[in-house]
């Protein structure tokens, strides 16, 4: 555990190597403990943040910083994807893509899906890209004219996304036009579930904050319950999915008045 030193003043090298190891201990910081913790103003510890993040030492966030672990992402130029899964959910991105216009505010939850989406926006311009996963925000930050935005919160390892009250309470601060928002399961009874009930509480209150809620639900996510029950098929104003979702949800889905869009066809119902 580090403590605070005694003498008055800590320079500028001192300071870097003292947040360099509280982060390495415990993988975020918020600006206000460090500004405690060193003596020195926020905005020095802003300055101080933004020099580690251009050495690519770590992510800031909405009031912090994360640790770039080892190989989180691949570098600059390399493939960012696990072998296929770029392949698998193309086609949801580019039906994203038709959805999102220049100049957007939007959100995309954390999830492989949405990483896929992320790393086309490039495509657009001028895009404001709020999340909660650090590979997203990794994506977004190597497209020039784009811009994202983190929220705080505590990292799952498991996932690389931040959760949590800080999380929760950032979100209140923000109005975006779509919200992305990626399950983990759909019921033969049309129920969306997630994995933690902390991920279940990020999208319903991102819900609130957005224009139109669009559920990302790859195929194979279908006829499975993850742990936690998001909603039902009403909870989302739009549905994206991948091309082979099988006849029975489609047509049962188009059945309720939700529109699903895949990369080859649309069911839609009344608008």
């Amino acid at each position: 555990m580090i403590s605070r030193r005694n003498h008055p003043v800590v320079y500028a090298i001192e300071r870097i190597r003292i947040i360099k190891q509280y982060l390495e201990e415990h993988g975020q910081v918020q600006v206000q403990a460090l500004s405690s913790l060193l003596d020195v103003s926020e905005v020095t510890v802003r300055r101080d943040l933004e020099r580690l993040e251009a050495e690519g030492w770590l992510t800031r966030t909405h009031g912090g910083a994360i640790i770039n672990r080892p190989d989180p992402v691949a570098a600059p130029g390399e493939n960012l994807f696990p072998e296929g899964e770029e392949d698998a959910y193309r086609g949801i991105a580019f039906v994203a893509l038709q959805m999102i216009s220049d100049g957007d505010v939007i959100m995309l939850s954390g999830g492989t899906a949405n990483r896929v989406i992320a790393s086309r926006l490039g495509e657009r311009n001028g895009l404001t890209v709020l999340t909660n996963d650090i590979i997203i925000a990794a994506h977004i930050s190597r497209q020039e004219g784009n811009k994202t935005v983190m929220l705080g919160g505590s990292l799952d390892r498991d996932d690389l996304s931040l959760y949590g009250a800080m999380a929760l309470g950032n979100l209140d601060k923000f109005f975006v036009n779509l919200f992305f928002a990626e399950v983990d399961g759909l019921s033969r009874d049309l129920h969306f579930t997630v994995k933690s009930q902390e991920k279940a509480e990020l999208i319903t209150q991102a819900r609130t904050v957005a224009n139109k809620t669009i559920i990302v639900c790859p195929s194979d996510r279908s006829n499975f319950n993850a742990f936690f029950r998001l909603g039902n098929i009403h909870f989302a104003q739009n549905i994206i999915s991948t091309s082979d979702l099988k006849d029975e949800y489609k047509g049962a889905i188009f059945n309720e008045g939700v529109p699903l869009f895949t990369s080859i066809d649309a069911y839609e119902g009344s608008r």
